[in-house]
Order: structure tokens, then sequence, then C-alpha cells
């Protein structure tokens, strides 16, 4: 097992935004968290990533305990987040912004040169725009690069915040195509947070569905998929 939350309950000041949420990813697992917008799923990520306190509850990490560990203390461990609003460095290049992405690692020349010429592989877009400032992409674009520089820190686990935000339909299956290469060819483990409910079970092995701060279902994401419940509030049945 890569990640097991165990009932944590997490606060904004004394408000509590979580109670007792449990999840698991196993390795080289695609796993989703839906629900509907203001249900706890980016509170889910960043007490994840110690950002948001968590008060009682235990998360591990291959093993570690990092419930109470600072966010660079857990992304040094290798958990890595590709926030909501993709947030790249829009003054610097794309490349500048590869770069940046592998800061923490200790790499030659030649061994940068490999792994930025692997995300471009990866996301051919970004090498025909590798001298372009970041803030001057597409949406799309820019959602790719912050996938790109997120994977230049060779992450044991990705999570990925509602990655489809704002981008045309076309662009989401680019975009979940290589949320499933990533998952295969490098078998990194992914938790991906959307609200758009019908591409994360697509892609994903087993679910969650977060509703005001509680886990509500969870299992199989084909078998929740065909769930009249799940149906009707997440796949407009």
């Amino acid at each position: 097992m890569i990640l097991k939350v165990s009932g944590i309950d997490s606060y904004y000041g004394n408000v509590q935004a979580l109670h007792g949420v449990s999840l698991e990813v196993n390795e080289k697992e695609i796993v989703a968290v839906i629900g509907s917008n203001g249900a706890g799923k980016s509170t889910t990520m960043n007490s994840i990533m110690g950002a948001v306190p968590v008060k009682s509850g235990t998360i591990e990490f291959m093993g570690k305990d990092i419930t109470k560990m600072k966010t660079h203390e857990i992304s040094r461990l290798g958990i890595i987040e590709i926030p909501e609003g993709r947030e790249v460095f829009p003054g610097m290049t794309v490349l500048e912004n590869l770069e940046m992405g592998s800061y923490s690692i200790k790499r030659s020349r030649t061994e940068l040169k490999n792994k930025i010429e692997e995300m471009y592989d990866l996301f051919p877009r970004l090498r025909e725009r590798a001298k372009q400032r970041a803030g001057s992409l597409s949406g799309g674009e820019q959602q790719m690069l912050a996938v790109a520089r997120g994977l230049m820190s060779d992450p044991k686990l990705l999570m990925c915040d509602e990655p489809s935000l704002g981008l045309a339909p076309v662009i989401v299956d680019d975009m979940f195509d290589i949320f499933i290469r990533v998952n295969k060819e490098l078998g990194i483990p992914i938790i991906i947070v959307e609200q758009n409910a019908y591409m994360a079970l697509q892609i994903s092995k087993r679910c969650y569905v977060l509703e005001n701060g509680y886990v509500t279902a969870s299992g199989d994401s084909e078998k929740l998929s065909k769930d009249d419940t799940i149906i009707k509030a997440y796949l407009g049945g």
C-alpha cells in the first residue's frame, strides 16, 4: 500500500471540514475522489500534503506516518500535488518551469536533459512551446505543463486536483489519456480529484465519493458508475 488515510478530521480554524475521512491508494493504481463543489475533495488533498491541519486520525505514506509533517517534507518523500488552477510560473518559459520541477532532485546536465525530453515525449505541445512564457499558454497547455513539472520530480504518488477545470472537452480527453499513460508506462499511482465524475470513474480503478466532508460511498469504479444513486447525483442520470 502506498497511501493510507485513516479517519482524519481536518479543520479550517474552528470549522471542521473533514469528518473521519479514510482512503487508500495501492501501487500502480488510479484512485478517483469525486463529489460536488465544497464536498471536501481539495481539503482531503491539502490535508495529505500537510497544508490543512489534521486534528485526529492518521496519514501514512509508504508505511511512514506523515500526519504532522510539513508540506515540503512530504513532497520530498515523493508525494506531488498538481493544484487546482495549475499555478505554473507565468513569467518563466516552459523549459524553465520544467527545470524548476527538478529543483529538489540531484541530476547531471545530461540526466536533466533526458528527463525534459521524456516530458516532451509525453507532451509534444510543450516541445513546440519550450521558449514561450508559461503565462501566454492556453489553459490546456498550462495544465500539461503543470503535470509535466510535477513529473520532473520523480513522484512516488501524483495527486491531481480538478485537472479538467476550465478545459475544452477535447483537451480533457487528451489529459486523461496522459494520466493513463503515466500510470501504465511510468508505474506512478495517481489520485484524481474531479467534479467530472464520468471521466474520473472511466479511468480509475477505485473511487471515493465525498459529501459535506464525509465519505458517503467507495468501491470499484466500474460498479459505482452503474449505481443508481451515483448516476443520479453525479452522472446526469
